[in-house]
């Protein structure tokens, strides 16, 4: 047996995740892996010096933040040359409040706290006033135990009785009573001891997320997928056998999966690839090298969609040297099928064709369930025909003479009964209405898109909205043909 803490505080996963919380994404290129503090708090011509993030890091100080001293945190930010008068300005405080709070006085008020920790740039978690994403890694990677869960006060007995006078006469509430009724952010406490029984929940807690976000897309369980990350995090730092610590691992690189897809679903390539990296890092601290090429795939499309095609293909390559390791031929057929369609993106279509017959050829129907991807994102023969098809209509672009092969195999996967991957049927309908319309077959082309339309309706995806925009675009491109015309604005009224 092992204390989390101990095996977070050794292991690259930890090293890779702190890293990888610092990491930032800018424009349409993403920077060199490197550790960025946070924004120093800007001085007023006193020699007082900026307040150093890493302060927030030292034991002494986390101590004093997780039991709420507020006089020694004040303490020890004057010995680190920080003066009163500076930290009275920061935290909307008389001088002579700082001084009281100094010499013993102590602060008690949540809203006080939450004033003192958002004027100096005190991550909140580290205080317990709440587990938010920019401590998740930091307190994730502390090697002390994670302080007692905050008790949130119970309310004020009139008060509540108050408002729920209000609430029972039919009463408006004021802005006074929502801010009475305000709670908060507490993370769940997390259990001494981690079993078999903790362990079937989250598993099964994220494939149920992940078939939701293959039906209703990203933005229906994005906010769920990263609960469920820092609730595995939290468990890891509990006490568990080293067989539940690995198994650990693999579900948080399925939900750091997840979060990283959602993301990039909802149009957030900085988040969905910083997902990625969480997943990645955790699956080798699993010894998966199948999820790790998953992730990889995954970090590959977010290049593609960002039009950086060079760079997606540099990223398969790594994923297919994981997914050799694996020995998963779902696997290698997916990171085979998305290089096909970084060679079309870069107009290498020989390359292109070629890999999707690689593709097709490294798929092996009767794998052992050891040797398939995780459900639902498994990775079968109806998927590739998608993906082909996905790869001729960028092909068609260039050479009409590969619209019919596209329009085959987009219509052959749109007519299945996938009541799983709703959003991989709406894109290929998308898909298949641009190419119709590109090759001159309206009418097709009008019905295809409205079946987009149709299944868009359900689903809360920015990919598939842009999906529909080309769509609409080749509509307008026939402002006198009255069904096309009608699918532009029925298409224009779907973004709301």
């Amino acid at each position: 047996m092992i204390g989390s803490t101990d095996r977070l505080d050794r292991s690259p996963l930890a090293r890779m995740l702190y890293t990888a919380s610092y990491r930032g994404y800018a424009g349409e290129h993403v920077q060199a892996y490197k550790p960025q503090s946070a924004t120093p708090v800007n001085t007023s011509g006193s020699g007082d010096r900026l307040i150093d993030p890493a302060l927030w890091d030292d034991p002494v100080m986390r101590h004093a933040l997780r039991v709420r001293d507020i006089g020694a945190v004040f303490a020890l930010l004057k010995r680190h040359g920080v003066s009163q008068r500076r930290i009275s300005s920061l935290t909307g405080q008389s001088q002579s409040e700082v001084s009281e709070i100094v010499n013993g006085r102590q602060v008690m008020a949540y809203d006080v706290l939450h004033r003192i920790a958002a004027g100096l740039g005190v991550p909140r978690g580290l205080m317990g006033l709440a587990y938010t994403p920019d401590t998740e890694v930091s307190v994730a990677l502390s090697a002390s135990p994670r302080a007692t869960q905050e008790v949130t006060p119970v309310p004020d007995r009139r008060e509540f009785l108050g408002v729920l006078a209000k609430v029972a006469v039919g009463a408006a509430l004021t802005t006074a009573d929502l801010a009475f009724l305000s709670t908060p952010a507490q993370a769940t406490p997390a259990p001494a001891r981690v079993g078999e029984t903790e362990l079937r929940q989250v598993h099964e807690l994220a494939r149920m997320l992940w078939v939701q976000e293959k039906a209703l897309g990203g933005g229906a369980v994005r906010e769920a997928a990263l609960s469920q990350v820092a609730w595995v995090r939290a468990l890891l730092r509990a006490s568990h056998p080293d067989k539940i610590t690995q198994q650990l691992y693999t579900v948080l690189a399925d939900l750091s999966s997840l979060a990283g897809w959602a993301s990039h679903d909802m149009g957030m390539p900085g988040d969905a690839l910083r997902h990625l990296l969480h997943s990645m890092a955790a699956a080798s601290e699993a010894g998966d090298p199948m999820r790790a090429a998953l992730a990889m795939e995954q970090v590959a499309r977010v290049h593609l969609q960002l039009k950086q095609p060079g760079e997606a293909l540099k990223t398969l390559q790594l994923a297919a040297l994981s997914a050799d390791r694996s020995g998963n031929p779902q696997a290698r057929a997916l990171t085979l099928a998305t290089t096909a369609r970084a060679y079309a993106d870069l107009g290498q279509l020989p390359h292109a064709l070629d890999t999707l017959t690689k593709a097709e050829d490294a798929l092996v129907s009767d794998s052992p369930a050891d040797l398939v991807l995780p459900d639902p994102r498994g990775f079968d023969r109806a998927a590739l025909e998608s993906d082909t098809g996905r790869v001729l209509a960028i092909a068609a672009r260039v050479d009409r003479v590969h619209a019919p092969r596209a329009v085959e195999a987009l219509a052959a996967y749109t007519a299945t009964a996938d009541a799983v991957r709703l959003k991989r049927r709406a894109v290929s309908n998308a898909q298949l209405s641009a190419v119709l319309f590109h090759t001159g077959q309206t009418a097709d082309a009008v019905t295809a898109g409205h079946d987009a339309l149709v299944l868009a309706s359900s689903i809360r995806s920015a990919r598939v909205l842009d999906h529909l925009d080309t769509v609409r675009g080749e509509a307008l491109r026939l402002p006198r043909d009255r069904d096309a015309a009608e699918l532009a604005r029925n298409i224009t009224a779907a973004h709301g």
